[in-house]
């Protein structure tokens, strides 16, 4: 993450484990993202899997049915849960990617599809998980750049003005955080509407990514502001938009 603040990794596991049991039905653009980074490595061949923050697993299950040995590593013990009880993966972690308790050049892929976002040091991760990987392995990661949740910054912005959303790494910051390995980086904005301002805020719940770093103001929520926000979110066409720029990576040593 781009900022001084330092992410709570204990809250923010609390957080996700608060949504572990409905993840799945609000995971939506989780699966669209992990989707292009599963067709960006159909050719792979290694039969060792890292899915580095699983979640519930609904990934770490698409590469058990491709016959690969899947390693299943989450900082949330209830994503865990979820996923060993749907036999998702061979093999469960519960570790932080940062610094994640795998031995060196033991794993043939690497992947991990939007939890790179809430590491503290990119470059630091990267080089952690490529580190796991033997010299013909690969690492597959999605994460978020600054133009995500641009909605949320701009209905806030003449409000009040604390922050309502954690800061992201642009573009070239994820690029210049690859440095030292054969990199294909490419980003693409994907946008979803919401009928109610309800509706969407629950999606952003459900699939924990309310956590905001240094907390949330008390008291931050009034009916007028909610009201004022409702004014200036809502499109011509009465919806309300939500952004993701989804960062999408393949790093190999070369």
């Amino acid at each position: 993450m781009a900022s001084s603040v330092k992410t709570d990794k204990q809250r923010l596991a609390q957080t996700f484990g608060k949504a572990a049991q409905y993840y799945d039905d609000y995971a939506l653009i989780q699966r669209y993202s992990g989707e292009q980074l599963m067709a960006l490595a159909n050719n792979e061949l290694g039969c060792i899997v890292l899915d580095a923050g699983c979640g519930t697993g609904y990934f770490s299950q698409q590469w058990r049915q491709r016959g690969k040995y899947v390693i299943a590593l989450d900082l949330s013990h209830q994503m865990l849960q979820v996923a060993q009880s749907q036999q998702r993966a061979n093999s469960y972690l519960l570790s932080d990617i940062e610094h994640c308790a795998i031995q060196d050049k033991s794993i043939d892929i690497v992947f991990s599809n939007l939890a790179m976002q809430w590491c503290d040091n990119l470059p630091s991760a990267i080089k952690r998980l490529m580190r796991t990987l033997h010299s013909s392995g690969s690492l597959y990661f999605s994460t978020l750049g600054t133009s995500t949740l641009q909605e949320v910054r701009d209905a806030w912005q003449s409000i009040d003005e604390h922050s309502h959303i954690n800061p992201f790494l642009s573009f070239n910051e994820i690029e210049k955080a690859c440095t030292g390995f054969k990199i294909q980086l490419f980003t693409e904005n994907v946008t979803e509407q919401y009928d109610s301002l309800n509706e969407l805020f629950a999606s952003l719940k459900g699939v924990g990514a309310n956590y905001l770093q240094g907390g949330r103001q008390k008291g931050l929520m009034t009916r007028q502001k909610y009201r004022e926000l409702e004014k200036r979110w809502k499109t011509e066409s009465g919806k309300y938009l939500l952004t993701y720029q989804l960062v999408i990576g393949k790093l190999s040593h070369g």
